[in-house]
């Protein structure tokens, strides 16, 4: 009967040991999970720029000009904005029309937005006659979050339909494979960002 009590005890303390062990690891498994959850949601809040209203061209005194508002949707802040911009023919053969740079120091918040005028000045002779050929319009938008103290870098790709008769014809995103024929158009022409 002793015997039986010692294998007993035994049994006890090596399954208490092994639920122990148990709770200690679902405890680390959980402390990860909560980690790499609050990481996520961190940078789920970051800095994000999108259009609230579509980019145009606008016509006024002076040569046409291609306006696009940007607005920070994320929860954080955005700091030193930097963008480049390049408008070229959509036909691909001939050199861009535009290439702009354009820095802003003031921290941009949540739901604040910021302009970018890119000037079409080259296509004055066209837009007089009242007709432009579609053009393509690439933005690239670098920025720094510094909640999270990180860059993030975003590529839009647009496509203006031109002018006809006069008119100024609407603007949209580049397809896909639009956007393929830009990247081979960029790397022919060795144009970078």
């Amino acid at each position: 009967m002793t015997k039986k009590k010692i294998n007993f005890a035994n049994y006890t303390s090596i399954i208490a040991t092994v639920a122990t062990a148990v709770l200690a690891i679902t405890a680390l498994i959980t402390v990860y999970i909560t980690v790499s959850a609050w990481g996520e949601e961190r940078e789920a809040n970051r800095p994000y720029f999108t259009f609230q209203e579509s980019p145009k061209v606008v016509a006024s005194d002076t040569p046409l000009d291609f306006e696009i508002r940007f607005t920070n949707v994320g929860k954080h802040p955005a700091i030193n904005l930097w963008s480049k911009s390049v408008v070229f023919n959509s036909d691909l053969q001939s050199q861009p029309i535009a290439v702009d740079e354009y820095a802003l120091v003031n921290d941009i918040p949540q739901n604040a937005s910021a302009t970018l005028l890119i000037s079409l000045e080259k296509l004055e002779k066209e837009a007089k006659a009242g007709n432009v050929p579609p053009h393509f319009v690439v933005i690239v938008l670098r920025y720094e979050d510094p909640i999270i103290d990180k860059y993030f870098e975003q590529i839009i790709y647009i496509q203006w339909n031109g002018m006809k008769n006069g008119d100024i014809l609407s603007t949209n995103h580049a397809e896909e494979e639009g956007k393929n024929k830009i990247i081979d158009y960029f790397n022919t022409n060795n144009i970078d960002f």
